[in-house]
């Protein structure tokens, strides 16, 4: 598969840091790489985060930039969709499960909310 452009959906866990070193052979190949990060409080740390993920990508050749995704009235979820619908992604990549699958399954999560919708193709590695 061949995927020309791929969004990335970065928040600072191992789940995250896995799913992009899993995905280096697509993201290298990418013809456009968006880092997407949902903000909710320290947009300075989310900023400082998202720039480092495309500083490590950059070395390894991706086309890479960020966007930082304000959080407001809409669930993270649902923002991450409306982006990659932005850039008309081929692929998401993003880490999953970052709280245990009981908490998921009683209250949802990002991990559910992007499994629910199958417009996308994803690419979510825990």
């Amino acid at each position: 598969m061949t995927a020309g452009n791929i969004l990335v959906a970065w928040k600072d866990t191992r789940e995250s840091r896995r799913a992009i070193i899993d995905a280096m052979p697509f993201l290298t190949g990418a013809r456009q790489v968006v880092v997407a990060t949902v903000v909710s409080d320290d947009i300075r740390k989310a900023r400082e985060s998202a720039a480092d993920v495309v500083r490590f990508l950059m070395k390894h050749g991706v086309k890479v930039r960020s966007d930082m995704l304000a959080a407001g009235m809409v669930d993270t979820a649902d923002a991450l969709v409306a982006a990659a619908a932005k850039i008309e992604a081929d692929l998401t990549v993003s880490g999953g499960y970052g709280h245990s699958r009981m908490r998921e399954w009683a209250f949802g999560g990002v991990t559910r909310g992007l499994l629910a919708v199958s417009s996308v193709n994803r690419l979510i590695v825990s």
